[in-house]
Protein backbone atom coordinates (compact mmCIF):
# COMPACT_ATOMS: atom_id res chain seq x y z
CA UNK A 1 0.00 0.00 0.00
CA UNK A 2 1.43 3.37 -1.01
CA UNK A 3 1.09 6.60 0.96
CA UNK A 4 0.13 8.43 -2.26
CA UNK A 5 -3.20 6.68 -2.76
CA UNK A 6 -5.69 9.20 -4.12
CA UNK A 7 -9.20 8.60 -2.77
CA UNK A 8 -11.66 11.39 -3.45
CA UNK A 9 -14.72 11.82 -1.25
CA UNK A 10 -17.78 10.56 -3.21
CA UNK A 11 -20.41 13.11 -4.34
CA UNK A 12 -23.29 10.94 -3.12
CA UNK A 13 -22.06 11.28 0.49
CA UNK A 14 -21.91 15.09 0.38
CA UNK A 15 -24.60 15.27 3.09
CA UNK A 16 -22.05 13.84 5.54
CA UNK A 17 -19.82 16.87 4.97
CA UNK A 18 -22.42 19.55 5.58
CA UNK A 19 -25.06 18.86 8.19
CA UNK A 20 -26.31 20.04 11.57
CA UNK A 21 -24.54 17.31 13.54
CA UNK A 22 -21.15 18.12 12.02
CA UNK A 23 -21.68 21.83 12.65
CA UNK A 24 -22.43 21.00 16.30
CA UNK A 25 -19.44 18.68 16.76
CA UNK A 26 -16.94 20.75 14.73
CA UNK A 27 -18.22 24.33 14.33
CA UNK A 28 -16.61 25.74 11.17
CA UNK A 29 -16.44 29.24 12.69
CA UNK A 30 -14.14 27.84 15.37
CA UNK A 31 -11.55 26.93 12.75
CA UNK A 32 -12.01 30.07 10.63
CA UNK A 33 -11.50 32.27 13.70
CA UNK A 34 -8.04 30.71 14.26
CA UNK A 35 -6.78 31.63 10.79
CA UNK A 36 -6.63 35.41 11.12
CA UNK A 37 -8.54 35.98 7.88
CA UNK A 38 -8.90 39.71 7.21
CA UNK A 39 -11.88 41.53 5.75
CA UNK A 40 -9.91 42.52 2.62
CA UNK A 41 -8.54 39.00 1.95
CA UNK A 42 -9.20 36.91 -1.14
CA UNK A 43 -9.53 33.30 0.04
CA UNK A 44 -9.67 29.96 -1.76
CA UNK A 45 -11.42 26.97 -0.18
CA UNK A 46 -9.70 24.15 -2.05
CA UNK A 47 -11.55 20.83 -2.10
CA UNK A 48 -14.53 22.77 -0.78
CA UNK A 49 -17.08 19.95 -1.04
CA UNK A 50 -20.61 21.27 -0.41
CA UNK A 51 -19.26 24.41 1.33
CA UNK A 52 -19.04 23.54 5.03
CA UNK A 53 -16.12 25.98 5.45
CA UNK A 54 -16.76 28.09 2.33
CA UNK A 55 -19.83 29.88 3.66
CA UNK A 56 -18.32 30.89 7.05
CA UNK A 57 -15.18 31.98 5.19
CA UNK A 58 -17.28 34.15 2.88
CA UNK A 59 -18.71 35.97 5.89
CA UNK A 60 -15.19 37.09 6.88
CA UNK A 61 -13.15 37.54 3.68
CA UNK A 62 -13.71 40.09 0.92
CA UNK A 63 -13.93 37.39 -1.76
CA UNK A 64 -14.05 33.61 -1.57
CA UNK A 65 -13.43 31.17 -4.41
CA UNK A 66 -14.68 27.61 -3.93
CA UNK A 67 -12.50 25.11 -5.80
CA UNK A 68 -13.43 21.46 -6.26
CA UNK A 69 -12.90 18.77 -8.88
CA UNK A 70 -16.60 17.83 -8.70
CA UNK A 71 -19.22 19.94 -10.55
CA UNK A 72 -21.91 18.48 -8.27
CA UNK A 73 -20.09 19.70 -5.15
CA UNK A 74 -19.75 23.17 -6.69
CA UNK A 75 -23.49 23.21 -7.44
CA UNK A 76 -24.12 22.53 -3.76
CA UNK A 77 -21.75 25.35 -2.73
CA UNK A 78 -23.57 27.83 -4.97
CA UNK A 79 -26.95 26.71 -3.60
CA UNK A 80 -25.71 26.96 0.01
CA UNK A 81 -24.24 30.41 -0.61
CA UNK A 82 -27.59 31.65 -1.95
CA UNK A 83 -29.40 30.14 1.02
CA UNK A 84 -27.08 32.00 3.42
CA UNK A 85 -27.13 35.24 1.39
CA UNK A 86 -23.39 35.16 0.75
CA UNK A 87 -21.40 35.65 -2.43
CA UNK A 88 -19.04 32.86 -3.54
CA UNK A 89 -17.17 32.39 -6.81
CA UNK A 90 -16.36 28.87 -7.95
CA UNK A 91 -13.75 27.14 -10.11
CA UNK A 92 -13.70 23.49 -11.13
CA UNK A 93 -10.19 22.07 -10.82
CA UNK A 94 -8.21 19.14 -9.42
CA UNK A 95 -5.45 21.62 -8.57
CA UNK A 96 -3.11 20.81 -11.46
CA UNK A 97 -4.32 23.97 -13.23
CA UNK A 98 -6.35 26.57 -11.36
CA UNK A 99 -7.94 29.29 -13.50
CA UNK A 100 -6.89 32.20 -11.29
CA UNK A 101 -4.43 35.03 -11.85
CA UNK A 102 -0.86 34.96 -10.57
CA UNK A 103 -0.43 36.39 -7.06
CA UNK A 104 -4.17 37.03 -6.67
CA UNK A 105 -4.96 35.10 -3.46
CA UNK A 106 -4.21 35.84 0.21
CA UNK A 107 -5.31 32.55 1.83
CA UNK A 108 -5.71 29.00 0.53
CA UNK A 109 -7.54 26.64 2.88
CA UNK A 110 -7.53 22.84 2.67
CA UNK A 111 -9.47 20.99 5.37
CA UNK A 112 -8.96 17.19 5.32
CA UNK A 113 -8.09 17.47 1.63
CA UNK A 114 -4.29 17.39 1.33
CA UNK A 115 -4.21 13.60 1.72
CA UNK A 116 -6.52 13.27 -1.32
CA UNK A 117 -4.21 15.18 -3.69
CA UNK A 118 -2.46 12.92 -6.19
CA UNK A 119 0.24 15.10 -7.80
CA UNK A 120 1.19 17.13 -4.74
CA UNK A 121 4.22 18.88 -6.26
CA UNK A 122 2.15 20.11 -9.23
CA UNK A 123 -0.71 21.32 -7.03
CA UNK A 124 1.61 23.02 -4.55
CA UNK A 125 3.25 24.75 -7.52
CA UNK A 126 -0.15 26.13 -8.53
CA UNK A 127 -0.81 27.27 -4.96
CA UNK A 128 2.53 29.08 -4.99
CA UNK A 129 1.66 30.72 -8.32
CA UNK A 130 -1.73 32.10 -7.24
CA UNK A 131 -0.64 33.15 -3.73
CA UNK A 132 0.57 36.69 -3.09
CA UNK A 133 4.05 37.01 -1.57
CA UNK A 134 2.64 37.38 1.95
CA UNK A 135 -0.11 34.84 1.31
CA UNK A 136 -0.79 31.81 3.49
CA UNK A 137 -1.43 28.18 2.70
CA UNK A 138 -3.47 26.56 5.49
CA UNK A 139 -3.54 22.76 5.61
CA UNK A 140 -5.74 21.06 8.20
CA UNK A 141 -5.34 17.33 8.69
CA UNK A 142 -6.31 14.89 11.41
CA UNK A 143 -3.37 14.25 13.72
CA UNK A 144 -5.04 11.89 16.20
CA UNK A 145 -8.37 10.21 16.85
CA UNK A 146 -10.34 7.41 18.46
CA UNK A 147 -11.54 4.15 16.92
CA UNK A 148 -14.74 5.80 15.63
CA UNK A 149 -12.99 8.70 13.90
CA UNK A 150 -10.36 6.38 12.43
CA UNK A 151 -13.11 4.35 10.75
CA UNK A 152 -15.50 7.09 9.61
CA UNK A 153 -13.56 10.36 9.55
CA UNK A 154 -10.57 11.68 7.64
CA UNK A 155 -7.47 9.48 7.93
CA UNK A 156 -4.95 10.22 10.65
CA UNK A 157 -1.90 11.74 9.01
CA UNK A 158 1.75 11.85 9.93
CA UNK A 159 1.90 15.63 10.39
CA UNK A 160 5.70 15.78 10.14
CA UNK A 161 5.48 14.04 6.77
CA UNK A 162 2.91 16.59 5.55
CA UNK A 163 5.16 19.45 6.69
CA UNK A 164 8.14 17.89 4.92
CA UNK A 165 6.20 17.45 1.65
CA UNK A 166 5.05 21.07 1.63
CA UNK A 167 8.46 22.44 2.57
CA UNK A 168 10.00 20.66 -0.42
CA UNK A 169 7.97 22.95 -2.69
CA UNK A 170 9.42 26.22 -1.34
CA UNK A 171 7.04 26.86 1.54
CA UNK A 172 7.99 27.52 5.16
CA UNK A 173 5.95 26.54 8.19
CA UNK A 174 4.92 29.81 9.86
CA UNK A 175 2.57 28.41 12.53
CA UNK A 176 1.23 25.12 13.86
CA UNK A 177 -1.99 25.04 15.89
CA UNK A 178 -3.81 22.13 17.53
CA UNK A 179 -7.61 22.15 17.38
CA UNK A 180 -9.25 19.02 18.77
CA UNK A 181 -7.90 16.05 16.80
CA UNK A 182 -6.69 18.31 13.99
CA UNK A 183 -3.37 19.97 13.24
CA UNK A 184 -3.65 23.38 11.55
CA UNK A 185 -0.49 24.03 9.53
CA UNK A 186 -0.01 27.57 8.24
CA UNK A 187 2.65 27.94 5.55
CA UNK A 188 4.04 30.88 3.60
CA UNK A 189 5.88 30.65 0.31
CA UNK A 190 9.58 31.41 0.38
CA UNK A 191 11.46 33.55 -2.12
CA UNK A 192 9.88 36.91 -2.91
CA UNK A 193 8.58 39.26 -0.29
CA UNK A 194 9.02 39.24 3.45
CA UNK A 195 7.94 35.87 4.82
CA UNK A 196 8.87 36.55 8.45
CA UNK A 197 5.51 36.86 10.14
CA UNK A 198 4.63 36.82 13.81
Amino acid sequence: MTSHTHRRFPDKLAFLLNNRVRRLLAPPDQLISRLGVRSNDVAVDFGCGPGFYTIPLAKVARRVIAVDVSPKMLEKVVANAKKHHTSVNHVQSDGSKIELENASVDVILLVHVFHEIGEKATVLGEFKRILRDAGRLVIVERAKGNVFSRKFGAPIMNVEHVISEVKQEAFILAQRISLGDDAILIFQKTGNGNSSHT
